[in-house]
């Protein structure tokens, strides 16, 4: 009965009410419905709750450092302040998705606008070079204010708004392909000291310390040592095109390159990699990458030298590799002087390319030839000296006979030692002087054993 009342007095009221004051009740309240719904659509819950197609990138916000920032405030369009234009589009995006017109394939961008806004990173720009990833310099002035490569890059260029389960962060292989791709053509953006600077000083480096003011000085290349860290050139396959366009408009023929990577790049801030293979810049960790393939040019003769070189290979003898091994320096490293090895046969002389003091003192400085040449005289002594001692006990051996535990023990020891002298004799043992050293002082050790042994066989104790 009260409702019934309480109806009735409503429905007396608005008998009384003329034409125009209704109409002007029922616009306000429209506008405000309209204006409540648009706020509730402002929300980030709103956003990551409502539909299911926005859940996984709502989950990667959350975690992010940008999750107390709202959705709407960066995925503006057209990067307007305007505070209304962000409604009405989230408007439109529900209504697309209530009524199921939206695309399979959904995508948002960030505008730099948004980004720069005076309560965000207005002040970027004006940092200067800032760290990156420890040891990169990073200056976004250049990046954003020039043309980079013929490019006019957005900050989402480089903040992928997805990568590797993240919202919002560097993809460094978008830095890679940028800086690496067909390099040739543009050598200044491969320069190592773009990014890493000058090292000046001491650094850490496999265990122990190094210092590159001197090869700076000597004006030494960094890839004289540091080579095979690039690898890739960022290839395009057209089969990524398909990813996006249907195949009528990928069979269509490519437009030129400057087109694409306006539309691309700047205006829509496609992913590098949703069409460029991959580039993978750091330190080689595997013998092909950081000697290179040898075989390419050479036969298997020179297993040997790359076994010293890496330092293995010997048996019972601890892996020692040499430090320009670890540091990454191939055989183009040394080897660059241009010469020749004569052919039996009256064949014409092959190419080959030769190391020598001055190579060694290009980058070391004076001195260094020097030293390889007493490395020389040291390992030749030790070569003799251990040949000497090699045949000694080769013919005390094969003096005695038996099957006894010494005499077993003193051929096992006499076929390691022939295993570890012939090895060091046909590896070229400069590539490796300490590990050479190492190998025929244990070499010498196994034979003076095996002589022991031997003896006491023939002196029938």
């Amino acid at each position: 009965m009260k409702i019934k009342d309480n109806l009735a007095k409503f429905f007396s009221v608005l008998r009384r009410l003329r034409f125009y004051e209704i109409l002007l009740l029922i616009v306000a309240l429209i506008v405000i419905g309209m204006w409540s719904l648009m706020e509730i659509t402002r929300s980030s819950v709103f956003c990551g709750s409502t539909c299911h197609i926005m859940r996984p990138y709502y989950e990667e916000w959350k975690t992010s450092s940008h999750n107390r920032v709202a959705c709407i405030e960066c995925h503006n369009p057209g990067g307007t302040d305007s505070r209304l234009a962000p409604r009405w589009s989230a408007l439109a995006q529900v209504a697309s998705y209530l009524t199921r017109t939206y695309g399979e394939r959904t995508r948002a961008e960030v505008n730099d606008a948004g980004c720069l806004k005076s309560d965000c990173h207005s002040k970027r720009l004006l940092e200067g070079k800032t760290a990156f990833g420890g040891d990169i310099l990073f200056d976004h002035g250049p990046h954003l204010q020039q043309l980079q490569r013929g490019k006019i890059l957005r900050c989402a260029t480089c903040h992928s708004q997805v990568a590797m389960g993240n919202h919002i962060t560097v993809q460094v292989d978008t830095c890679f392909i940028c800086h690496f791709r067909n390099k040739e053509d543009s050598p200044q953006t491969a320069e190592c000291t773009l990014c890493h600077g000058t090292l000046e000083g001491s650094v850490a480096a496999f265990g122990d310390r190094f210092d590159h003011s001197p090869y700076n000085e000597r004006g030494v290349s960094c890839e004289r040592c540091h080579e095979g860290i690039i690898l890739g050139n960022g290839e395009v396959r057209h089969e990524l095109c398909l990813g996006c366009h249907d195949r009528a408009v990928w069979q269509g023929g490519s437009e030129p390159v400057e087109v694409l990577h306006r539309r691309h790049v700047t205006d829509h801030v496609i992913k590098c990699r949703s069409c460029h293979e991959p580039i993978r810049h750091a330190a080689a960790d595997t013998v092909a990458e950081k000697v290179g393939d040898c075989s390419t040019c050479h036969r298997d003769k020179h297993s040997g030298i790359l076994y010293m070189y890496q330092g293995r290979g010997a048996r019972g003898v601890p892996p020692m590799p040499s430090a320009m091994y670890l540091s990454g320096v191939r055989c183009q490293g040394c080897h660059v002087i241009p010469g020749s090895l004569g052919m039996p046969g009256g064949i014409p002389p092959a190419g080959s390319m030769k190391a020598g003091p001055e190579v060694c003192e290009a980058c070391h400085g004076p001195g260094y030839g020097v030293m390889v040449k007493t490395w020389r005289r040291d390992l030749d002594l030790a070569i003799d000296g251990t040949w000497a001692d090699f045949r000694e006990t080769e013919a005390l051996i094969g003096a005695i006979s038996g099957t006894s535990g010494d005499v077993v023990e003193a051929r096992r020891l006499l076929e390691k030692a022939r295993y570890n002298f012939a090895f060091v004799r046909a590896a070229v043992p400069v590539h490796n002087n300490s590990y050479a050293l190492a190998i025929l002082t244990a070499t010498g050790s196994d034979l003076e054993r095996a002589k022991t042994l031997a003896r006491k066989v023939k002196d029938g104790l």
